[in-house]
Parts: C-alpha cells; sequence; structure tokens
C-alpha cells in the first residue's frame, strides 16, 4: 500500500496545468500551517461546468487585541495555479457570524484580498495565508453569535511569525465563485463530515460597529434616491420633448410630401403655360403676317367675313341659321302676344323651328370641334 497521502494520490484528477508546483506548494503549506488539511473534491463554478479541485480547508491564526483566534478558511487551488490565485472563503461555524462590510469578506464569506497583483509563477499559497492572516489580524471577518462560549485556546506558538520577510508582496486570491457548504472541524480530524466545535476564541460580539460604513451607507442610499428621482424628472421630460419632436417630424414629413406634390403641379403647370405661350407667339406672328400682306389691300366688305376653306364657311352658314330662327321664334313670340297667330300654330311653329336651331347648333358645334383637332395635329 501507498503511503501518500489521499489529496496526492487524487491530485491527477484535477487537470493541474503545472502540478509539481502546486505539489510542492501544498506540501509547503501544511507544513507550516498544521490547522490546515488537504483534500480533492469537485468545484461547481458559475458556468456550471464541474471539476476536481484541491481544497485546503481548517483555520489559519490570527491575533486581535493581544489574543490568538483561529477563523475558518478553505482555499481551492485554481487549475492554472500559479498563473491564477486560489480561490478563498471564510466558512464560520453555526456559532459565529460574518461581519457585515468587511473590506475583504463579503456576508456569503467569499475572500476579496486587496493586497498586490498576484505574480505569475512567483506567488503561492504560503504568501496567500500569510496575507489573510495579516489583513484578519487587523479586521476580524467573523465574530461569536451569541454570548457566554466557552474558549479553549488552541495556539500553535509562533505560527504567524514564522514566515518572516520572505513574503515582501503577498498577493489576491483568484476571484470565487460559488461558497461551498463547508464547515471546519479541529485539527487532525478529517474534513469529510465537518463540524466545528467550541474550541476556539472568537470575539463575542462584532469587534466593529463601523459608524464610517454605517454612514457611508447611508449617504450612498440617499444618493441613490436622489439620482433615482432626479433620472426619473429627467426621464419624463425628455419623454415630452421627444414626443413634442416625434409630433414636429409629422408635420414636417406633411410638409414636405405637399411641398412635393405643389412641385410636381406647378412644373405640369409651367409646361402647358410654356405651350400656350408658344401657341400664341405662333398665332401672333401668323396675324402679323397676315396685316403686313394686307395692308394696302382694299378689301370687299361682302367677302372680307367669309371662311378661308370649307368648314370655315359651314359653320358661318349654320351659324346665321341658328340666328335666323332665333330672330323668328321672336316674332313669333309677339305675334301670339298680339294675337295674331293662334296658341296652336304658335306652338307647332315653335316645336318645328327649335328641332331646326338645334340641328344647326349642334353641326357647327362639330364642325369646330373637327377644326380644333386638325389645328393641333398641325402643331
Amino acid at each position: 500500500m501507498s503511503n501518500l497521502p489521499e489529496w496526492e494520490t487524487k491530485l491527477g484528477t484535477c487537470g493541474y496545468s503545472n502540478q509539481g508546483r502546486v505539489l510542492a506548494d501544498v506540501r509547503e503549506l501544511l507544513a507550516q500551517t498544521r490547522s490546515l488539511s488537504a483534500k480533492v473534491e469537485p468545484y461547481v463554478f458559475n458556468t456550471g461546468r464541474t471539476a476536481n479541485l484541491l481544497s485546503l480547508a481548517g483555520t489559519i491564526p490570527i491575533h486581535f487585541k493581544r489574543k490568538q483566534y483561529n477563523i475558518p478558511v478553505r482555499l481551492l487551488v485554481s487549475t492554472d495555479y500559479p498563473n491564477n490565485p486560489p480561490i478563498g472563503y471564510v466558512t464560520p461555524t453555526k456559532a459565529m457570524r460574518i461581519h457585515r462590510g468587511h473590506p475583504n469578506v463579503d456576508e456569503s464569506g467569499v475572500i476579496y484580498m486587496t493586497y498586490p497583483i498576484w505574480i505569475k509563477g512567483q506567488s503561492n499559497l504560503s504568501m496567500v495565508c500569510f496575507e489573510l492572516m495579516q489583513k484578519f489580524s487587523i479586521r476580524p471577518p467573523v465574530y461569536a453569535a451569541g454570548t457566554g462560549v466557552r474558549v479553549n485556546r488552541v495556539v500553535r506558538p509562533g505560527a504567524a511569525g514564522q514566515y518572516g520577510n520572505q513574503f515582501r508582496k503577498p498577493h489576491p486570491a483568484q476571484r470565487p465563485v460559488v461558497r461551498p457548504d463547508v464547515k471546519q472541524t479541529p485539527v487532525a480530524q478529517p474534513i469529510a463530515q465537518p463540524r466545528h466545535p467550541h474550541a476556539y476564541l472568537y470575539p463575542k460580539t462584532n469587534p466593529y460597529i463601523d459608524a464610517k460604513a454605517q454612514e457611508k451607507d447611508r449617504l450612498l442610499k440617499k444618493a441613490r434616491e436622489l439620482l433615482t428621482e432626479g433620472a426619473h424628472e429627467r426621464l419624463a421630460t425628455q419623454k415630452e420633448e421627444i414626443d413634442r419632436l416625434l409630433a414636429c417630424e409629422s408635420k414636417l414629413k406633411q410638409g414636405k410630401l405637399y411641398l412635393v406634390q405643389s412641385k410636381a403641379g406647378m412644373f405640369s403647370e409651367k409646361k402647358q403655360l410654356e405651350e400656350t405661350t408658344a401657341n400664341m407667339k405662333k398665332k401672333i406672328e401668323e396675324v402679323t403676317q397676315w396685316i403686313a400682306e394686307n395692308k394696302d389691300k382694299k378689301l370687299d366688305v361682302d367677302t372680307a367675313l367669309g371662311g378661308k376653306d370649307t368648314w370655315s364657311k359651314q359653320i358661318l352658314q349654320e351659324v346665321a341659321k341658328d340666328h335666323a330662327i332665333g330672330d323668328t321664334l321672336y316674332a313669333l313670340d309677339k305675334a301670339l302676344e298680339d294675337g295674331r297667330v293662334s296658341l296652336d300654330v304658335f306652338l307647332r311653329q315653335v316645336r318645328r323651328l327649335a328641332k331646326q336651331q338645334f340641328r344647326h347648333r349642334v353641326l357647327a358645334l362639330k364642325i369646330m370641334e373637327r377644326q380644333q383637332q386638325r389645328s393641333a395635329m398641325e402643331m
């Protein structure tokens, strides 16, 4: 049987890119901090991916107000270690509470370190633990949930001081995703069945009632309310302005359509006027030429009003007949008034003359239409 620890035999299932470096650094950390123990276990990332990671669970010693306390923590070595730092959690027991507003630990136990940037290939797990001891000694992340907690101090002298000055640049842990539900156990007991007896000393009450933090939270809340109120007001104003601009845009579009239609109508009318002007100029030229040609000629009054062609002469005849019938109807009307003709004779003659007048007028109109069509074709 192999004498290797169980975590070393399962280390190959984790898929570490630098397994030799992980093995060396974990051995070094376990030798320096014996209150930690190693174990390979599955870890679920925020993407849903599951991977086996090496977990270092237990406690790290801190010194607060001249007393030593043991803080339960859990470190998960990332798959690309040492290029990225480990994932860190504070894992309080049921008798503990995480201090709200802690600068390095949120309420779910996730550790966020503010030490210098992790140096790829140079930083290690021992540096992380040393930095956690220093930060938590300034401000413990947990406190006792109630009073009357029995305290048995478990102290390994020199646990925090054995690092010396070799860790000049402690570096931050990798941003964790999911807080594992693991509680801590006393040293030398397996972590598979986590429990934490009252064997460590913790502050019985929250040692930090941070007035500045409370005031900061209050001011931030008030600022958020003011910003929200201002944003709503600006949104309402902007909405009104947008509605006004949209209405203006609609009117402009309607005006544009009207202008386009008006422009098209004006172009059409301009074309018609240009054609009419050209025709009038042509007629003026013809009349001017005729006047010039007939200036010195003596015209016969009887023949001056005759038509130039057959259609013109026929129109004159039809119009003359129309007017003659009109005169006859007028004379009949006067004769009826004077009693020179009877009513029956008047109606019979009016009916006959009206038919003739209608035929003459229709014929004259037809001839005029033909003349206009011929003139248009000649142009």
